[in-house]
């Protein structure tokens, strides 16, 4: 089956569409308590930078874990046979439950900001964050924007480790394709921290590396104190930093542990990107010696 008789296969209707977003607003809302003075946290990065980790890190900061984490992909699930078109149709899984859950996503963001709940925003698009803080403007939100860096030969092995991991696990991964990683590696990520740190409707902007634990990411760059001229040239050098490790990684690891040709078209293209960035790596560092 192609995409447009998959979708219309498992096509949800408005009442169902409707349902589902009461559900979800219902269960992401359960035990979670409104505050005089809510916090936001925007959380940025791209895939397989460790955003996972950075939110688990924001949680553990809010007593009894009062914050609503909103992320696209973990709505997805609540689409109607979810698990069976990703197991069926794991290529079109994103495709076909992606309308949806950014109706149910857009639902929850507005509701949660209604509320006067701590959110927890993961994502990297602008336009997403200049909504929402147009909103909580109007409930007194403390805004915290945090954003990872994490060099691009890290993410994509990450990202190959996840796929995997999941693919074992439940029997279909998600993949993220290079041209999307890319897009948000460079453009969309560098620009949105950007404009966020220029904001003056944002508290504080922080900026992590990877740490000792997913929940343990290190700071090396906060509004407060400038330890770097701005939180993207804090972004670019982290990454920097972090090549060294991601080269250790591939070295002693990764490369022994993954095959270039194993895995369906999409892991083959990115194993061989991997490849790639850590030969370039390796000649640049011959060439200086």
């Amino acid at each position: 089956m192609n995409f447009e008789e998959i979708s219309k296969a498992y096509g949800i209707t408005e009442e169902e569409l409707i349902k589902t977003k009461n559900n979800i607003i219902k269960t992401m809302l359960y035990g979670k308590t409104p505050e005089e003075n809510p916090v936001a946290i925007f959380d940025i990065g791209p895939s397989g930078s460790g955003k996972t980790g950075l939110n688990g890190y924001a949680v553990n900061q809010f007593t009894n874990n009062n914050i609503i984490v909103i992320n696209n992909d973990e709505l997805k699930p609540f689409y109607p046979n979810a698990d069976e078109i990703s197991k069926k149709y794991p290529e079109h899984y994103i495709k076909v439950t992606n309308e949806a859950s950014k109706v149910w996503t857009d639902a929850l963001i507005d509701e949660a900001i209604e509320g006067k709940y701590n959110v927890l925003y993961e994502g990297r698009k602008i336009k997403i964050f200049e909504r929402m803080i147009s909103a909580m403007k109007k409930k007194a939100y403390k805004i915290v924007d945090r954003a990872m860096a994490v060099n691009e030969l890290n993410c994509l092995m990450s990202i190959v480790e996840r796929y995997e991991y999941q693919v074992q696990k439940k029997g279909w991964g998600r993949l993220v394709s290079l041209e999307t990683f890319y897009k948000a590696y460079s453009d969309e990520m560098l620009g949105t921290i950007e404009k966020l740190e220029k904001s003056d409707d944002i508290s504080l902007v922080e900026v992590y590396m990877r740490g000792e634990a997913p929940e343990k990411p290190v700071k090396i760059y906060s509004g407060n104190k400038k330890e770097f001229p701005s939180a993207r040239e804090a972004v670019i050098a982290g990454r920097k930093k972090d090549r060294k490790l991601a080269n250790e990684y591939y070295k002693e690891y990764f490369c022994k542990e993954h095959n270039t040709d194993d895995g369906m078209l999409e892991e083959s293209k990115i194993m061989k990107h991997i490849n790639t960035l850590y030969c370039a790596c390796e000649d640049r560092e011959e060439e200086e010696r």
